[in-house]
């Protein structure tokens, strides 16, 4: 820490790799560019926080990854030029050295910089252009998508280094999947903390239901799959390496309300990242980490679950990936799709969890974090398609055959509570479940069975009627109050039943 700082003509300051400084007082770079200067490699960034002045810098920034993988931009300095080292010439496969992009919200469109023929968003233009990216040059607080040929590249920003507020005005006026959702990015030669309590203006950023924001960042080195967090999530990390903290040079994805607006920060936001820092998972009880990977490629998925929330509604929503061969791991809501699902106290609950493989092969999903919960906790896997359940307590991998493209809704947790059903046969047949206000008739038995479904009160009235359906689950949604009802399931040669609990 120093109070003032001031680098004369011809001396220089080094902030070294995962090192940090904090100016309390004034910055005064006399030195130009190479005066200051904040190095980066795989250990980490280094990063710089003051109060005032305007200072020139250059930074580094080291980027993780095989060649041509894909990677979030954004600038710590005003007015950094896209061409030069982010524009390498090469060689192969095609002469061009790099992809850099940006991304279109109207159109929901990732335009290529060196598209100068034509873009889906008019003739001739490219992203450099008003329409596009407004100048020749990075914008402060906008992020950008790049891949080059280099493995592990370091790129160079050099300028006056951003301070203050930054603006960045978002847009919802697309349609299709990413219908809102704008790349930003930290303008800060420091990283900046996504649950600061001041320095944020982001009314614009939709809240997700009953929660908070949510922010998505691509990793393409740990798992081809956004890492998702919410600012109202318990601890500090998220999934797939993203966490409330977001490093310097990243850009990273948000999806605006409608009508849209202005998406701010200032000063307040800033911090030295230090992952010791970070308020690990198993600090707070009863959170559920799973992930999923196969043996096909490199790639993964994770969701976490959340227990301890004031509600069971919310969570930070899943981003699918752009690789079409990375699987895809998330629990399912009446709201959407979640990579981080929120939970109230703990207790009985059932959580569907759907997955969709990448390509064709074996996967294990692998539990972690289960020491959060207590000893005598029950957290059941059921394998609908497979008919199979599995303790993750006792056993925390669960390995399985998947292929492309079949029924994604194939997974059920089961947390709290004895997972059984009335009597041996229908364990044999049926596996009767409930989660929130939706009761889950599952057809284990591997044959073709037509029958009905009645759901009683308490006090022995029926009140939903509906055919057993003819695929695996019968999903019923109940519109009642919150309480135990009793499930039965009626076919031609038996009757099977069994308490749920709705939570409606």
């Amino acid at each position: 820490v120093a109070k003032d700082l001031t680098i004369n003509t011809g001396k220089s300051v080094t902030i070294n790799e995962a090192k940090s400084l904090t100016v309390s007082g004034t910055l005064t770079n006399s030195a130009g560019s190479t005066g200051l200067v904040i190095n980066s490699d795989a250990t980490g960034t280094g990063s710089l926080i003051y109060t005032s002045g305007s200072a020139a810098a250059t930074v580094n920034r080291y980027v993780s990854g095989n060649p041509e993988a894909w990677h979030l931009f954004s600038s710590p300095v005003d007015a950094q030029a896209i061409s030069g080292d982010f524009t390498p010439t090469g060689t192969y496969p095609d002469l061009s050295g790099y992809d850099l992009f940006a991304w279109d919200e109207p159109t929901a469109t990732w335009v290529n910089r060196k598209n100068t023929i034509a873009t889906p968003i008019g003739t001739g233009l490219r992203f450099d252009d008003v329409s596009v990216n407004n100048g020749l040059n990075f914008m402060a607080g906008k992020g950008y998508l790049a891949e080059y040929q280099a493995a592990n590249p370091t790129k160079q920003f050099q300028g006056t280094l951003n301070a203050g507020t930054v603006s960045y005005t978002l847009t919802n006026s697309g349609s299709g999947t990413y219908k809102a959702y704008n790349l930003v990015g930290n303008p800060y030669p420091s990283a900046i903390d996504w649950k600061a309590s001041l320095g944020w203006t982001r009314e614009f950023v939709v809240t997700n239901v009953g929660s908070g924001k949510d922010m998505s960042i691509w990793n393409d080195a740990g798992s081809g799959n956004y890492g998702t967090y919410s600012s109202a999530s318990l601890t500090d990390d998220g999934t797939n390496g993203a966490t409330r903290y977001i490093p310097v040079g990243q850009g990273f994805m948000v999806e605006a309300t409608s009508p849209a607006g202005a998406f701010e920060m200032n000063n307040d936001v800033r911090v030295h990242q230090n992952p010791s820092f970070l308020k690990a998972s198993g600090e707070i009880p009863n959170i559920l980490r799973l992930k999923v990977s196969g043996n096909t490629n490199t790639y993964s998925d994770e969701i976490v679950v959340e227990f301890g929330h004031q509600t069971a509604e919310g969570g930070a929503e899943k981003m699918f990936s752009f690789y079409e061969t990375a699987p895809s791991l998330y629990t399912v809501k009446p709201t959407g799709n979640y990579s981080i699902d929120f939970r109230g106290e703990p207790g009985a609950v059932t959580i569907p969890m759907s997955f969709k493989a990448g390509a064709d092969g074996n996967y294990t999903i692998h539990a972690s974090q289960i020491e959060t919960f207590t000893t005598s906790s029950s957290i059941i896997l059921e394998d609908l398609k497979l008919a199979k359940t599995q303790n993750l307590m006792t056993n925390p991998d669960y390995t399985f055959t998947a292929v492309k493209g079949e029924d994604a809704s194939r997974f059920l947790l089961h947390f709290g509570g004895t997972f059984s059903v009335c009597d041996k046969e229908t364990v044999k047949t049926f596996s009767i479940s409930s989660s929130d206000n939706t009761i889950y008739v599952s057809n284990i038995s591997g044959k073709t069975l037509k029958g009905e479904v009645i759901v009683y009160n308490m006090i022995g009235q029926p009140i939903m009627h509906q055919l057993l359906g003819e695929t695996p689950v019968t999903r019923i949604s109940l519109n009642a109050p919150i309480g135990y009802y009793l499930v039965k399931v009626v076919t031609s040669d038996h009757v099977y039943s069994t308490k749920v609990f709705i939570n409606n």
